[in-house]
């Protein structure tokens, strides 16, 4: 199984093991005016946004497939985070970027930048406690849902198979994407 087939199986299992925050962000989100979704301040610096995009992409990388930035996936976090969840799991996320600018993160090579996010991982899971969250819980949390929920993210995981159409029983072929979406009319 490649990278992003396990990221694909992850997402659809992600509906039971959402973190609270998120969770509540879903909450949030529903009661925010449509209106104000969108056009709110932003609440990252230039060197945060940099940040975020390079440590989604290293999480969900181009291949043959578009990636996280190809998709969205950094302004999707920022309009989740401002939006949707509340001020301390901001704060976290926000001190977990400011964790890897204060190790020089974006002037690190490729490989530096993954040892560094291992070694944000390793530390999330040995400071995890129960109800708390990390800024690596976070952040890899937001990067699958905004890919997953993105058109690209949906293109390069699913077939696509265009709705209504007849009901007919087929065999998956060898290298066949085995999850279908389709839109109805």
């Amino acid at each position: 199984m490649n990278r992003r087939e396990a990221l694909s199986r992850v997402s659809l299992m992600l509906g039971g093991t959402l973190s609270a925050p998120t969770l509540l962000a879903f909450d949030r989100w529903n009661q925010t005016a449509p209106q104000n979704r969108i056009n709110g301040a932003s609440m990252l610096t230039e060197e945060q946004r940099e940040i975020m995009a390079r440590v989604t992409e290293l999480i969900i990388p181009k291949t043959d497939t578009p990636g996280a930035v190809d998709a969205g996936v950094p302004d999707f976090i920022e309009i989740m985070l401002r939006d949707c969840y509340a001020k301390p799991a901001q704060d976290v996320f926000l001190a977990g970027l400011s964790d890897l600018a204060g190790n020089r993160f974006l002037t690190g090579s490729a490989d530096q930048q993954t040892t560094l996010l291992k070694q944000v991982e390793a530390q999330a899971i040995a400071n995890a406690k129960a109800g708390s969250v990390s800024f690596w819980q976070l952040i890899k949390e937001l990067t699958v849902w905004g890919y997953f929920t993105s058109e690209a993210g949906v293109k390069a995981s699913f077939d696509y198979q265009p709705n209504p159409g007849k009901f007919e029983a087929i065999k998956i072929k060898p290298g066949q994407k085995d999850f279908m979406y389709g839109n109805q009319v």
